[in-house]
């Protein structure tokens, strides 16, 4: 029987991990810190695959038998404005574009995606307030049921899985994932890191 001597298994390759953390080594950030900020990008790598198969949303969804899948309930949380960027973003009037814009999808598909939200009875065309030549979207009875269902349920499972969180925890984790999501745009302006000392 031919089988592989566990015994001799090779170790992790961390060549990869050792050159990434010299490039922030050189940057000024100490070793601990440059070995933190490999770790960090790693976990995000994971997490950034885990959260384009959204197989705990999608299940979500099967259980609610709601005939929405992930890019139709993307099309409603655009239009009902689950997530905003601000108050502004929060009270705009909301129209394919904006579908397509928030979505970063090309207009025809965000029409097309909007139709069947339509048809499905989620969503409908109404005048604009502002202007009645402009039609503008809004969330159906059944679509604003729809996603308090979705939200409430989404919440419990997220509740469940924080449950062991302390507050302080939560507070600071919010906080410092709220300014590491800006480190794209930090990154491009011209100043220095920070000294590790005050990292």
């Amino acid at each position: 029987m031919n089988r592989m001597d566990k015994t001799h298994q090779p170790a992790r390759d961390t060549s990869s991990e050792v050159k990434s953390a010299e490039v922030y080594i050189a940057a000024g950030y100490s070793p601990e810190a440059a070995a933190a900020i490999v770790r960090i990008d790693a976990t995000m790598q994971r997490m950034r695959r885990s959260i384009s198969k959204r197989e705990f949303v999608a299940d979500v969804l099967r259980e609610m038998d709601a005939g929405i899948d992930l890019q139709l309930l993307d099309v409603m949380g655009a239009v009902s404005h689950w997530h905003p960027e601000n108050l502004e973003d929060a009270g705009r009037e909301v129209t394919v574009g904006t579908v397509a814009e928030r979505l970063h999808i090309d207009p025809s598909r965000a029409s097309r995606l909007v139709s069947e939200l339509v048809d499905k009875g989620y969503i409908r065309r109404v005048a604009s307030q502002t202007d009645s030549r402009r039609i503008v979207l809004e969330a159906t009875e059944k679509g604003w049921a729809f996603g308090e269902e979705f939200r409430r349920r989404k919440g419990g499972m997220l509740g469940r899985a924080l449950k062991c969180w302390t507050e302080d925890e939560l507070v600071t984790f919010d906080r410092l994932l709220d300014r590491y999501s800006h480190w794209g745009k930090e990154g491009l302006k011209p100043t220095p890191p920070p000294d590790a000392g005050e990292a």
